[in-house]
């Protein structure tokens, strides 16, 4: 089959697991790819193809079955390793091998292997090192949305470019009239309507669950509405209920919100423009708000997390190993008070780095046209 015959583009990552975050990726990448290769020519390899068939009108198969995908390499042109923190090895170096190994069959089949805005580790293990650092040597394209993984690759001596996460560029799509209405039952015309993310962590233990607790019942105003988000809801609603729970308890307003609405990640962007102020573990929860100028407070279960914090200038609740519970449950209080004094700060410095970063995540997409001999 010569190079002119080559047409789909293939597209891998953490794709149908229901986790919020990469399907957001995943969109971003659907949406700019579809200006420019039909639809019936971009295959998602996904946990749940029909799912994706149906919400963007391309083809997917079923990322577990090898045949299908060796089936489809020898016509694809752009084999993309789609964003997100795939290459890690926190609870073992499977992932490592198993997205080091598919990049290892495009690049036998003669397909453009891309890793695509990626963060890179952590990386404990011997296996999950080498699976990565010949993954990225066999990638033709590598780029990366954090400098730790960046001096990671230059270290291996693999050319890569600092970009961004390509959610940056997602543009926001309506919010269901449904998820509106759920919205307006809590929400105060005197108070603050809050956005609430919390997720399952090793370092976020049920003792720290209540010094968050205590520290927003003290920090803001007792007309302000929560409203918990549930991004990953096997992951988030563990930690989200009992939150919910004790907040009521105490005689504030709060929802769990009903996303089942949510079609599209698209939609999530558009539903952060309803909070005045967002506290967040999840980096998407994060970027989502940031993007659409809404002040955050983050909570810094993971390294990603908390770069994002600072490269915005945005309060930061720390999360560290080990720590008395009792003078963390102060910083956090002295942390939150002082960011809900300069809200309209925030707000300003959220909206200034939220164009520079979708400009550096642009970049990621000027890549995909040049392999894809598409004029930007």
């Amino acid at each position: 089959m010569t190079k002119s015959q080559k047409s789909l583009v293939l597209i891998s990552g953490y794709y149908g697991f229901g986790n919020l975050g990469d399907e957001a990726i995943l969109e971003s990448i659907i949406s700019e790819l579809e200006k420019t290769v039909s639809r019936k020519n971009i295959v998602v390899l996904s946990n749940d193809p029909q799912r994706h068939r149906k919400t963007y009108a391309v083809a997917a198969i079923d990322r577990w079955k090898l045949a299908s995908l060796v089936e489809l390499l020898p016509k694809a042109k752009l084999f993309i390793s789609g964003g997100g923190g795939l290459f890690q090895d926190t609870n073992s170096p499977g992932s490592t091998i198993y997205y080091g190994g598919q990049i290892a069959l495009a690049r036998a089949f003669g397909a453009h292997p891309f890793i695509f805005a990626q963060g890179l580790g952590p990386l404990n293990s011997l296996a999950g090192k080498v699976a990565t650092r010949l993954a990225a040597k066999l990638s033709q394209d590598v780029t990366v949305r954090d400098k730790a993984s960046l001096a990671m690759l230059e270290h291996w001596k693999v050319k890569a470019e600092l970009t961004a996460d390509p959610v940056w560029t997602l543009e926001e799509t309506e919010l269901p009239e449904s998820v509106i209405n759920q919205i307006d039952t809590v929400r105060s015309a005197k108070g603050l309507t809050v956005g609430l993310s919390l997720r399952n962590s090793h370092n976020f233990s049920v003792a720290r669950r209540e010094v968050l607790l205590s520290t927003l019942l003290a920090a803001l105003p007792e007309e302000a509405s929560l409203v918990l988000l549930p991004l990953q809801k096997e992951q988030d609603l563990p930690q989200l209920e009992p939150f919910m729970k004790a907040w009521q308890a105490e005689g504030r307003k709060a929802l769990l919100l009903d996303v089942s609405q949510l079609e599209r990640p698209s939609q999530w962007v558009s539903l952060m423009r309803q909070f005045d102020l967002v506290v967040a573990m999840r980096l998407h929860a994060l970027i989502f708000a940031l993007k659409e100028g809404v002040p955050v407070m983050g909570l810094t279960y993971d390294a990603k997390v908390e770069h994002v914090l600072n490269q915005f200038g945005q309060p930061i609740l720390i999360l560290p190993k080990e720590e008395d519970d009792a003078a963390l449950a102060k910083k956090w209080l002295d942390t939150a008070l002082a960011g809900l004094q300069d809200l309209e700060k925030l707000r300003l410095q959220a909206r200034e780095n939220a164009e520079s970063a979708k400009k550096l995540a642009c970049r990621n997409f000027q890549l995909l046209a040049k392999i894809l001999d598409i004029k930007k």
